[in-house]
């Protein structure tokens, strides 16, 4: 749930009326696939994609149900990935409950997953204007970045390039069709239109490099904490750390055939130790500090100030 006190309550109430359209959207798909979905919608969440694309909007003065409408489809795409997500990496919890798949099957769950990106599809060619061809690249970067994310399992050699194409198709996408859709409804310039989108993007990458960091905390929020390490999916700051550990201490315990949860407490005193978490933290900052360059000029401060609000949501924004 939104609950930055800096937003503007016009978007508190636009949160829920996007929650209402999601769960609508939710509540037209068959049994057996609408309970997965729902129950996933029901939960608390951020909803930093919807709330992107409100503070976009803002710039011009859309259709009001358009824009609830949009702000559910961006919502009803991450559910979906989250689906797919939490099966790929074997993931036990989601937003402080059990995962789709450990509550109605691996096979239930993708496919509820496939159901909610075929319903987006549909709303997306219902609302119109080529919104379907928009929504279909995104949905074809998020996979992409899934498979990225597949295949780089137990690499610890992957370069940081690489992890950021990772990020920017696997997160960054969906942040930069929310800016993207908000401020094509808003009727902003191309100029501007684009800045957001790159500002998404950004913002995108920003966040999912704080969410690897999150691998190390023991109160993740609702993500188990070392999951991603016992599935070889080791994020910025092991692959800062792995980059900087001359010894090869780290990998030899992370490529261990005998890792497990018993090992993230030595797995983060490592990590910490090769300076990785330092290194991500200025990883994540630099990333944050881009995305807002790219808004200096064209953006009017009103909607400036919304914007960095949504970021703090994230546990971005100024310090």
């Amino acid at each position: 749930m939104v609950t930055a006190a800096s937003l503007p309550p016009e978007l508190t109430e636009f949160a829920e009326m996007v929650a209402g359209r999601l769960l609508a959207l939710g509540d037209s798909l068959p049994e057996p696939l609408r309970s997965p979905v729902t129950a996933l919608a029901r939960r608390p969440a951020k909803r930093l994609r919807s709330t992107l694309l409100g503070a976009c909007a803002r710039l011009g003065a859309p259709d009001p149900d358009r824009v609830v409408r949009l702000g559910a489809l961006v919502e009803l795409l991450h559910l979906a990935s989250l689906l797919h997500d939490d099966v790929v990496d074997r993931a036990a919890t989601r937003r402080g409950g059990p995962a789709a798949h450990t509550v109605v099957g691996q096979e239930r769950a993708v496919l509820a997953g496939l159901a909610c990106f075929a319903l987006a599809g549909m709303e997306a060619a219902a609302i119109g204007g080529g919104l379907d061809q928009l929504v279909s690249r995104t949905v074809a970067g998020l996979a992409y970045g899934e498979m990225l994310d597949v295949e780089r399992a137990f690499d610890t050699a992957l370069s940081l390039p690489d992890y950021l194409e990772l990020a920017e198709r696997k997160t960054g996408d969906l942040f930069r069709l929310s800016c993207l859709l908000g401020a094509a409804e808003a009727g902003a310039t191309a100029d501007l239109t684009l800045a957001l989108g790159q500002f998404g993007a950004d913002f995108g990458v920003a966040f999912q490099v704080l969410d690897d960091c999150l691998d190390f905390r023991a109160d993740a929020g609702g993500k188990p904490a070392g999951t991603d390490h016992l599935m070889g999916l080791f994020g910025a700051p092991t692959l800062c750390a792995l980059a900087a550990d001359t010894s090869g201490e780290l990998a030899e315990l992370v490529l261990s055939p005998w890792f497990s949860e018993q090992d993230m407490p030595a797995v983060r005193a490592l990590v910490a130790l090769r300076g990785g978490l330092a290194a991500a933290g200025r990883l994540a900052r630099e990333r944050y500090e881009r995305a807002l360059t790219t808004l200096d000029g064209l953006v009017p401060p009103d909607v400036r100030r919304v914007l960095v609000a949504t970021t703090e949501i994230a546990g971005l924004g100024p310090r």
